[in-house]
């Protein structure tokens, strides 16, 4: 288990407004100058912000199991960063088709889409009951809304 605290925390909160702020510069100047790799890197913050969001929206009681970090959030983050790799490597050229698709599009679907789907959604099946929400904790919470229905 992971220990994430309140400066931890707060550390992450800033990290986020600081990986905005280059997202937005990244994608205005990169725009106005024509300056593709910017905008890249700009691709890569979002990927690195969604793993930042992840962090603080995964822990319970200031804790994150590791096998919460590898599977969803660093692998999240890890299929992103593929995936904007790929778009931005492969646009405008004339490449051979991969089932279909163009490269960069192949890689959007591939690696933005499902890997998204595999790391978030399944993960929270797979892990919901365990490591989010365990059992004990929803009874609490249901004792406390029964009371609340009764003060009605």
């Amino acid at each position: 288990m992971i220990s994430i605290g309140d400066k931890a925390r707060d550390f992450l909160m800033v990290l986020a407004a600081l990986l905005w702020a280059f997202i937005v510069y990244a994608s205005w100047e990169g725009a106005l100058s024509k300056n593709n790799q910017l905008i890249y890197f700009g691709l890569l913050a979002c990927a690195a912000m969604v793993v930042v969001y992840y962090l603080m929206g995964a822990a319970l009681n200031q804790k994150l199991s590791m096998t919460v970090l590898v599977w969803p959030v660093l692998l999240n983050g890890i299929t992103q960063a593929i995936a904007f790799t790929m778009i931005y490597m492969t646009k405008g050229e004339k490449l051979d088709f991969i089932m279909g698709m163009h490269p960069g599009f192949f890689g959007a679907i591939m690696f933005f889409w499902l890997g998204n789907f595999l790391t978030s959604t399944l993960s929270y099946v797979v892990f919901f009951n365990k490591s989010v929400l365990p059992d004990e904790t929803w009874d609490e919470f249901m004792k406390e809304v029964a009371i609340h229905q009764k003060l009605r």
